[in-house]
């Protein structure tokens, strides 16, 4: 088969539409084949289009004051929150730390695969790698830069196979492509730009196959599309879907079937429907255990309504096309159009082309109607993202349409002399005419001066230079034209530059300062722990920068936020009195005996910080940092009564975290009685100043009296031993409140992070503590008749630790998905309890046999071992990833028998011809 773009201009199809004058550069017949120098020579503009956005990016960012240039980094939202600390451990895995297959520096532990599938599996994250560890905010920039410039290049590879050959308005039209809004704001979320970066050449493989039969580049870009991030290639999947029909019905037969072949239709979709199923089965080592992740809580995180609804007025989307039209990234926000004044412009002249054929135009119309619809109707939307509702950066797709408009404008500017000038102005009128309305109608996203101003000078700028590329001389078209490429960079900087200082004002950059020092002043004692201690143990820190911290200081601990969520395992965590919630777990509001059930060994501080006075400092760091060591830790494994198969961690009997933790380690031990580890100590008074009281549904509520009046509620207790006191407030309704102990701030309860067990400190035997809580908000709920202070006997604690250390799990050797050791079972100890949360990709041998495994308290992982002394592992391998390989497997060997296949088919017939 001979593809349309290796054919002389002439042989193309005669409905094709060839532009005169427009700076184009023509093309001679190819006569003999091309040497390499040749194609070179005549496709090096390509090289432009790759550069020449990248370059514009990277001043962007240096006008942003990104280091070197100054202070500041690409750290923005969840790139600062989550994934640059995933970046961070995907670089420790490339030098040979960690497991793709699963990790510890997580809430507990959980599979790794989800999180790379999700966040780490493009093709260009290995740069990270190429980076030393303090410049990794680096190289994310340079992985930016990379994929602005492949859009570009991509783009123009578009053009070039499917248009008449013309440099400039190539480069112009790739980096508005390259540097429109949604690839510019969303470019934090690298994962999404690598379906931004493709899709060109995706739509390009449609085209050729429908046109050719060719099928490499399809399955070669949209596999590598699906692989780089499942969720945004689940899109791209629809948006082929939809484009195939687009583009098979928009052409005329000669058009879409230039070899003539019968039966053409049947024979394309066919194709495109087989090939599409090979993608999705190279594509599965990542989509199944990117599902197998999924079912762990994320698919049940939110229960949207598919009710049909309009989410916005039409004209707020039509804001989104012009200059500086930044509305937020917060749940309001309505999707990023914008990809230059000029593509503004030339959009509407598309549609009065005089050689673009109707049915094209209409044809695209409709396409354009899909998009609205499925940005506006509720229900659209919700398929468009997976069934669930986004949690802010709305409108994930919202790229397509940009590469649409673009091409259009694209094709309008191909024959703009035909168009007429006339249009061209009335054009541009009407944009300005509408931007002054809707400076009238007040819309925030459409600042006077960033845009509204802006708008009109460009669309001023563009009035001028356009005027020279309709022109009758040759020399004047091609000097606009150059004029014009630059007034479109100059744009595509400021418009990129404008985005990004938006950005930064709705959500803000974190400086690459705020990131080094935290990480590079904790690093060093976090690796002297572990020079000290080489054994398998958890650490955790009282200290935090972000959530995810640990994966960025190779920490193994219960810390962790991310969107493949294990949604028991953060209850869990709640219910034991943690700072968890939602998608995350944080280390705050620990007691000695959860670090001691789940195997925190070391303890990170600072100097003023509140530990128990049970740990032992092991290091004095510089910068006011200490290492405690927790001496009553527990294995990761260890065996408790068979009681505990049954209980019911979640049960609603238990008010707080104390009662749950209390019937916890009775159950461990198998006593009849319920152990008072935790015991209560009476309230002696409760004054409330500036408030009122009034009961609700169990809750005690307290509402500010005046009602301008800073309200508090004042506990007053006695401690009835030196021993640590700790407190909790349950409620079903949590307003924040701040807190003082005895005067001084003791932060907050009922926060975000906040919601936790407090430690308030050692006392005096007798001494007299009042706890205050000052209302920050217009209410606050108590639950009656709840203690809300405790002591913890630290006899009994000592006790209960040596009870359960009598069935340890000795750890011989061990990865982050394996252990291999042995355990001396005690009698009344069969059932193994660790803290590793259920997964039923854990595979558990005792003396070289397999032994089911259960799931304890429906969140970690047990098994049962007979009394005795035994041979132990545990593997990490999950089915996902096994079946997973095995689709790969048999797709890229359906893919290759196929192209071997043509190969060979492809030879006899040119022999047979030969004869």
């Amino acid at each position: 088969m001979t593809s349309e773009n290796n054919l002389p201009l002439d042989a193309r199809p005669e409905t094709e539409f060839i532009p005169e004058d427009t700076g184009c550069e023509e093309l001679p017949p190819l006569e003999s084949p091309m040497t390499f120098r040749e194609k070179f020579t005549q496709k090096k503009y390509l090289l432009v289009c790759f550069f020449l956005p990248a370059l514009l990016m990277w001043l962007i960012y240096i006008a942003m004051k990104a280091y070197p240039f100054g202070e500041e980094s690409v750290l923005v939202l969840d790139l600062n929150g989550q994934y640059i600390y995933y970046f961070e451990a995907l670089r420790d895995l490339f030098h040979g730390e960690g497991s793709i297959l699963y990790s510890f520096g997580r809430a507990l532990g959980g599979e790794f695969l989800g999180i790379f599938a999700y966040y780490l599996s493009s093709p260009f994250s290995f740069i990270v790698a190429l980076f030393p560890k303090e410049n990794i905010t680096e190289a994310l920039l340079v992985m930016f830069l990379l994929k602005t410039g492949l859009c570009g290049l991509n783009f123009g590879i578009y053009l070039d196979a499917t248009r008449k050959r013309n440099p400039v308005g190539a480069v112009m039209f790739s980096t508005m492509y390259a540097l429109c809004a949604y690839a510019v704001v969303q470019q934090h979320n690298t994962m999404w730009i690598d379906n931004v970066l493709f899709l060109p050449l995706i739509l390009l493989g449609i085209e050729q196959m429908i046109k050719y039969g060719k099928y490499k580049l399809f399955v070669i870009t949209l596999s590598l599309a699906v692989f780089s991030n499942y969720y945004i290639g689940y899109m791209t999947c629809i948006f082929v879907a939809v484009y195939f029909f687009y583009y098979y019905f928009s052409r005329t037969p000669e058009e879409r079937n230039p070899l003539g072949v019968s039966r053409h239709f049947l024979k394309a979709f066919g194709r495109i429907a087989l090939f599409s199923v090979i993608v999705i089965m190279i594509a599965s080592i990542i989509i199944l255990p990117a599902y197998y992740s999924l079912t762990f809580g994320k698919t049940e995180f939110s229960n949207p309504s598919f009710a049909l609804s309009q989410k916005f007025d039409f004209l707020d989307m039509v804001t989104k096309l012009y200059f500086g039209s930044y509305d937020t990234v917060r749940p309001e926000g309505l999707p990023f159009l914008y990809c230059g004044m000029l593509a503004f412009i030339l959009m509407p002249l598309y549609f009065f082309a005089p050689h673009i054929r109707t049915r094209e135009k209409v044809a695209t119309g409709f396409l354009l109607l899909f998009f609205v619809f499925s940005f506006n109707a509720s229900t659209l939307d919700l398929v468009w993202h997976g069934f669930q509702r986004p949690n802010w950066l709305n409108y994930r797709q919202s790229f397509m349409m940009c590469f649409v408009l673009v091409l259009m404008a694209y094709k309008a500017y191909e024959v703009l002399k035909e168009i007429g000038y006339r249009k061209v102005v009335v054009s541009i009128g009407a944009i300005a005419l509408l931007l002054l309305v809707l400076q009238k109608l007040e819309y925030k996203n459409l600042p006077d001066f960033e845009a509204v101003w802006a708008s009109l000078l460009f669309c001023a700028v563009y009035i001028g230079v356009l005027r020279g590329c309709t022109w009758h001389d040759p020399e004047t078209v091609h000097t606009a034209s150059l004029v014009l490429a630059i007034a479109v960079s100059l744009e595509a900087f400021c418009g990129g530059f404008a985005h990004l200082t938006a950005l930064d004002k709705d959500v803000v950059y974190s400086s690459r300062t705020s990131y080094r020092s935290f990480i590079d002043r904790v690093q060093p004692i976090v690796d002297e722990v572990k020079e000290m201690d080489d054994s398998f143990y958890r650490m955790e820190k009282v200290i935090h920068r972000k959530t995810n911290d640990n994966l960025a200081l190779g920490m193994r601990g219960l810390s962790n936020s991310t969107s493949t969520l294990n949604a028991q395992v953060i209850e869990f965590l709640q219910q034991a009195g943690l700072s968890s919630k939602s998608h995350w777990s944080k280390y705050g509001g620990s007691t000695p005996i959860v670090d001691s059930l789940f195997n925190i060994k070391y303890l990170i501080a600072e100097t003023d910080d509140v530990v128990s006075p049970l740990y032992k400092e092991v290091l004095n760091y510089e910068d006011d940092l200490l290492a405690y060591e927790n001496p009553y830790v527990l294995s990761l494994a260890f065996g408790v009564n068979e009681a505990m198969e049954e209980f019911e961690f979640d049960n609603s009997r238990y008010s707080s975290p104390f009662e749950r933790l209390n019937h916890l380690v009775t159950e461990m031990l198998g006593e009849e009685k319920t152990l008072d580890l935790f015991y209560k100590i009476k309230t002696d008074k409760i004054d409330y100043k500036n408030s009122e009281m009034s009961m609700v549904v169990g809750h005690k509520k307290y509402t500010p009296s005046p009602a301008d009046a800073v309200g508090s509620i004042s506990f007053t207790i006695t401690a009835a031993s030196e021993e640590m006191i700790y407190c909790y407030f349950p409620s079903d309704y949590p307003r924040e409140v701040s807190v003082k102990v005895n005067g001084e701030s003791a932060g907050t309860f009922f926060g975000n992070e906040s919601f936790c067990v407090k430690q308030l400190g050692s006392f005096r035997k007798g001494e007299t503590i009042i706890v205050t809580l000052t209302l920050t908000e217009d209410e606050v709920y108590l639950a009656t008749n709840e203690p809300f202070f405790y002591h913890m006997d630290e006899e009994l604690y000592k006790d209960i630790i040596g009870r359960l250390s009598t069935s340890q799990y000795q750890i011989e050797e061990y990865t982050e998905d394996t252990f291999s050791g042995t355990i001396h079972v005690e009698e009344g100890q069969e059932l193994i309890y660790t803290s590793i949360p259920y997964d039923a990709g854990w595979v558990v041998t005792v003396d070289g046999a397999e032994v089911e495994t259960l799931n304890l308290m429906e969140t970690l992982l047990a098994f049962r071992v007979p009394a005795g002394d035994h041979k132990l592992e545990l593997r990490y391998r999950p089915d996902c990833v096994k079946y997973g390989v095995i689709l790969c497997a048999i797709g890229l060997t359906a893919f290759a028998g196929i192209w071997i296949g043509e190969s060979v088919y492809k030879r006899k017939k040119t022999k047979e011809n030969a004869i």
